[in-house]
């Protein structure tokens, strides 16, 4: 089984074995027993994030309580901790607000694979991206646009939706709305409804291995 993306207009392509897949939640399962106790929220959030810890979705957007069940939230600090076994996989704390800090997951070499291609790079650029690409320096950029009142809704190109559809959600005439499945589809949904099955089956193989290990623990 191969999970795999593709986009005609751009070539983002993201191709990675299960064998590998599997390789990486074997070593995330074995660093979950060995720990001799974790909260219900770091299942949940390696639940929320696993479609891109093992590469097939570029990042996730989330926002994460500071408090869980009134005491501090460690989730984000295991998480670091963990992330350091990977260098592909990361993270970047946004802001504050709330009681809730907003956080970017992303891995980099499937970002890199999202974002480097003519088409989406124009668009980037035109929106005052850095003429120099670099995946950590548009990373960066789009963390000083988050931090502003405006939202950038570029993200969709960082959370891997066809540049289509952020075309048509940004109001492009040309574009129309013809479903919703994870996000707003416009215009043709085959790229999309692709690209939406191949996240969904990544977080449904990530869910087979971590559940078991919480339910044993």
């Amino acid at each position: 089984m191969t999970f795999k993306m593709k986009e005609g207009e751009g070539a983002m392509e993201t191709s990675i074995l299960e064998d590998q897949i599997v390789e990486q939640l074997k070593g995330m399962c074995d660093w979950l027993q060995k720990k001799t106790c974790y909260d219900d929220y770091l299942i949940r959030l390696l639940d929320l994030i696993g479609a891109t810890m093992v590469g097939v979705k570029p990042a996730e957007l989330l926002n994460i309580p500071v408090n869980e069940g009134g005491t501090k939230n460690l989730a984000l600090e295991e998480l670091r901790v963990y992330f350091l076994r990977d260098k592909n996989i990361k993270l970047r704390e946004i802001k504050t607000q709330n009681g809730r800090v907003q956080v970017l997951f992303y891995h980099s070499t499937s970002l890199d694979n999202a974002l480097c291609n003519k088409v989406n790079l124009k668009f980037l650029r035109g929106l005052g991206y850095p003429q120099q690409y670099s995946v950590e320096g548009y990373v960066n950029y789009l963390v000083t646009r988050l931090n502003k009142k405006d939202f950038p809704h570029e993200i969709g190109l960082f959370l891997g939706y066809p540049l289509k559809d952020v075309l048509g959600y940004i109001g492009h005439p040309s574009l129309k709305l013809v479903k919703i499945n994870g996000w707003k589809i416009y215009g043709n949904d085959k790229l999309s409804n692709k690209r939406y099955e191949s996240f969904l089956q990544a977080r449904i193989k990530v869910r087979e291995f971590i559940y078991p290990v919480a339910n044993y623990h």
